[in-house]
């Protein structure tokens, strides 16, 4: 892979017109709306200037790839990135084929995005995988494959027998999600984009650093800050966090300060009431640790600082609203942190051709 060479662009409000590396800013959003409501968000956004829409794939929402390819259709240019697609609640095979499809629609915007998914997915369908890591890394190798043109057989975690997806335009642009660092280092190795969510914003750019150590720009980086500045958002934000701290590996957790009776809790109520009830039991510690909170100027200079040293080629905003103003508001706080507006040609650079096989 390589990445667009970064230029520069200067913060015009938060940080006095020091020049910061050229980036663009996308919209993440859940498909918790209608359809045709999620389109008009994603053209407003692509008019404002975002590069990028990620949209959730949560098995109980609209579906994913109905939403992006209405998007595809009614949209000209914004990068369209499934985020995030595992390997058990849909097939690699039957996932590398939406993805073709979804390219075919909409030709160089597309980027695969894959995880090893979390609770959110798996509990409503019963999934517990046995080997989530395993998985995932087979879907990077199986997926890309289809998606050069190959027929592949595969035995693992899931299987293939002779598939093919002959049709297919091109390899894609990989985007690899995780928390953990045996995900971090399979982005840095085999990925084209990593997609960085739910981390420690202090400890975001030494963890940048490490992945790009002897690659200059490899993996590039999509980067969920977090960012929220009104109180009604840091509200819905903890209640995403009861998710995240249910997922969170006990070790980090116990080394937050957050007991494991506290995290039974926890999941005891997400899972019977739901995350906006048990948002109140998300300890303070979590929040302040990986989100970016406080008034707007606050999180505009937040966001300027941190992103002088991430240097994303992404910084991937939550749809804490679903509404034409708070995208507005999205846009004006990007703009005013110097986080630029590029487009699909700027972004996307070709898939690697280096990515180690299985």
């Amino acid at each position: 892979m390589t990445s667009s060479a970064p230029g520069s662009v200067c913060a015009d409000d938060a940080n006095d017109g020091a020049a910061i590396p050229m980036s663009g800013w996308a919209f993440w959003i859940h498909a918790v709306r209608p359809v045709v409501e999620l389109v008009k968000l994603a053209q407003l956004a692509e008019d404002l200037g975002a590069a990028a829409l990620l949209v959730a794939d949560e098995g109980t929402d609209r579906d994913l790839y109905v939403t992006l390819t209405a998007v595809a259709v009614a949209t000209q240019h914004i990068v369209l990135v499934p985020a995030i697609t595992n390997p058990h609640s849909r097939h690699p095979v039957a996932t590398a084929a939406a993805l073709a499809s979804l390219e075919e629609l909409a030709p160089n915007r597309v980027i695969a995005g894959l995880g090893a998914g979390g609770s959110l997915v798996f509990d409503p369908m019963g999934i517990r995988p046995a080997r989530p890591f395993s998985a995932l890394s087979e879907a990077v190798d199986v997926i890309d494959r289809l998606l050069g043109g190959e027929v592949v057989d595969h035995q693992g975690q899931f299987s293939a027998s002779r598939a093919a997806i002959g049709w297919s335009r091109r390899r894609l642009p990989i985007a690899v999600a995780g928390r953990g660092p045996r995900v971090e280092q399979l982005a840095a190795e085999r990925a084209d984009w990593v997609i960085l969510s739910g981390k420690a914003v202090a400890e975001v750019p030494s963890l940048v650093s490490r992945l790009r150590s002897g690659h200059p720009g490899r993996p590039a980086v999509i980067w969920n800050p977090g960012a929220a500045w009104r109180p009604e958002h840091v509200n819905e934000i903890r209640s995403h966090f009861a998710y995240m701290t249910v997922d969170t590996p006990p070790d980090e957790r116990r080394a937050l300060g957050v007991t494991d009776e506290q995290v039974a809790h926890l999941r005891e109520v997400v899972h019977r009431d739901g995350p906006e009830a048990a948002a109140h039991l998300v300890p303070d510690q979590i929040t302040h640790r990986y989100a970016i909170i406080g008034d707007r100027d606050a999180v505009t200079a937040r966001l300027a600082e941190v992103q002088q040293t991430v240097r994303p080629e992404l910084v991937a905003f939550g749809a804490h609203e679903y509404s034409a103003d708070f995208v507005k508001e999205t846009a004006e706080i990007a703009r005013r942190a110097g986080i630029g507006s590029l487009v699909a040609g700027e972004l996307l650079a070709p898939a690697k051709s280096d990515r180690r096989p299985l």
